[in-house]
């Protein structure tokens, strides 16, 4: 409903400024005024149409979400994407050509995949089968096969026009069209009978994303879906490619980003056996939405933090960050309170979330819902839409739950001693009331106020958040084995058995009859 508000609101100030700005230049002539204030007033008024316009494509581009999406559109005015980890995509038609060579007929395509350097494909889709491609580019399986090619063009600074493109494409495809610095997928068609019968798929691919992010641990550029330096590469890319647009002042340095690297590269055990990575990003980011609203889902997928500390960007992944300080209460300004009513998130008894599921075609799909019991059932539900794998979905949201189960909150008001601390840092309270010595408190909100004190936010924080054990993973939803009885056992005839059944003569049976006729009304 607020966005909606948002779009009527701009729309409004734009329709109001295209209809008054003329009016405007107008009385500012009859009354005399120069040429000079008349443009102008005429600047200001096309500077507003532009801004209005700017946040009308901001609040229709889409946030990140799991819900589905679009493999092949055309659109003159779509936006570019952003790749990072692996992920299924096809993309945004940039180039069609048909083409008749004496009685065989062709189809060319270009699909823009992501406004950026890629890795490469890890595998093919014609539809909802995945294909397998010779190193011609012919496809080789399926029922396209012999009469499809697929190439995929990684969008390197000096990439050559894709040749077969060049040479069949009737001279709309030239050795300019480069696509320098765009991922592409490039299709070719024959239309067979069989390619008829089947009719024209859907063109896509899993694609291994931007290749081009740094690790601080080493200082390398390659390819990777660890969530920090994958999070941080996005932070840092500038507004206009669909980035969040910080400054290398902006960022941390090196020495903590390394150890946020490291927690999501530890290694957790699988109860079907092997190991996955603890926090990655496998994100397809449309380009024009709410750069805080990409930074958000990319906090949630990592059960992390954020917050702007000495002018640079923190973004913490989430993990026990033992305490460093205790705050006293002689360094209170006023009395200290505990909140009683919180948000629903905050004390859920059952959390449930969304992810994209590489086995369903990239499908959104449920994670298992974690719970605990009680009486009373408070939900709360999370999109996840950067994560492609279960275990790591129920993981994240286990976390969020046992939070929820940590209630306490304290309003901590404090003098000048407060600027010592900062957000996102573990303390305890030295303090005997409510028993609130006996825990540990992250500042989730630092604050300063007018008097130069800080008003502190402090959530409850213990280290049993983080410990997860294979004992508590749930099965994948749908991937349950289905418990089946054991078959009846066949009973061979024998002797015995024989005997027995041989031993009812007719009148015994005459007699059982009799009986049972007698029990019906």
């Amino acid at each position: 409903m607020g966005k909606v508000v948002a779009i009527v609101a701009t729309v409004a100030l734009a329709v109001a400024v295209a209809v008054f700005a003329p009016q405007l230049g107008a009385l500012f002539l009859a009354a005399g005024a120069s040429a000079t204030a008349t443009a102008a007033a005429t600047a200001i008024a096309a500077t507003v149409l532009s801004l209005a316009g700017g946040l009308l494509i901001q609040q229709l581009s889409p946030n990140p979400s799991t819900k589905p999406q679009p493999i092949n559109y055309r659109n003159a005015n779509a936006s570019s994407h952003i790749l990072i980890g692996k992920r299924r995509q096809g993309g945004v038609m940039t180039f069609f050509h048909p083409r008749k060579v004496g009685s065989d007929t062709y189809r060319y395509f270009v699909f823009a995949s992501a406004g950026h350097r890629c890795k490469g494909v890890a595998r093919w889709y014609l539809g909802d089968e995945v294909v397998t491609v010779d190193g011609s580019g012919m496809v080789t399986s399926g029922p396209y096969a012999g009469a499809a090619w697929l190439w995929f063009q990684r969008g390197m600074e000096d990439q050559a026009a894709n040749s077969t493109f060049v040479a069949e494409c009737d001279g709309k495809w030239t050795s300019d069209h480069r696509g320098r610095g765009v991922a592409a997928i490039y299709a070719k068609f024959k239309l067979t009978k069989a390619v008829v019968e089947a009719g024209m798929p859907t063109i896509s691919a899993e694609i291994e994303g931007a290749d081009e992010i740094r690790d601080p641990r080493d200082d390398s550029i390659g390819w990777t879906d660890l969530a920090i330096p994958a999070a941080y590469w996005w932070l840092q890319l500038p507004r206009e490619e669909g980035g969040f647009g910080a400054l290398p002042d902006e960022i941390p340095d090196d020495t903590l980003l390394s150890a946020w690297t490291n927690i999501c590269d530890e290694d957790v055990d699988l109860d079907a056996g092997g190991t996955e990575k603890r926090y990655t990003l496998d994100a397809l980011i449309e380009t024009g939405g709410q750069p805080s609203a990409v930074r958000d889902s990319m906090i949630a997928c990592m059960a992390g933090q954020h917050a702007c500390i000495g002018g640079v960007f923190w973004m913490r992944p989430g993990y026990w960050v033992p305490s460093t300080a205790t705050l006293s209460e002689r360094d209170l300004t006023g009395g200290f309170s505990v909140p009683l009513l919180l948000e629903t998130e905050q004390f859920a008894t059952e959390v449930s979330g969304t992810y994209f599921d590489p086995d369903n075609l990239y499908q959104p799909q449920p994670v298992p819902t974690r719970g605990v019991s009680g009486t009373d059932i408070v939900q709360a539900d999370y999109e996840l839409p950067h994560i492609t794998s279960h275990t790591r979905g129920q993981r994240i949201l286990e976390i969020m739950l046992r939070r929820g189960q940590c209630q306490k909150r304290v309003n901590w008001p404090m003098n000048f001693s407060g600027l010592a601390h900062q957000a996102m840092q573990t303390v305890q309270i030295d303090t005997a009331r409510y028993g609130l010595g006996n825990y540990a408190f992250v500042i989730d909100d630092w604050q300063l106020d007018q008097s130069f004190g800080v008003q502190l936010l402090l959530r409850e924080e213990n280290p049993e958040i983080y410990e997860w054990s294979t004992e508590i993973e749930l099965p994948k939803p749908g991937s349950a084995t289905v418990a089946t009885p054991d078959p009846v056992e066949t009973v061979v005839a024998s002797a015995t058995t024989a005997g027995a059944v041989g031993s009812y003569d007719a009148a015994k049976l005459a007699e059982l009859e009799s009986r049972l006729e007698a029990l019906e009304p």
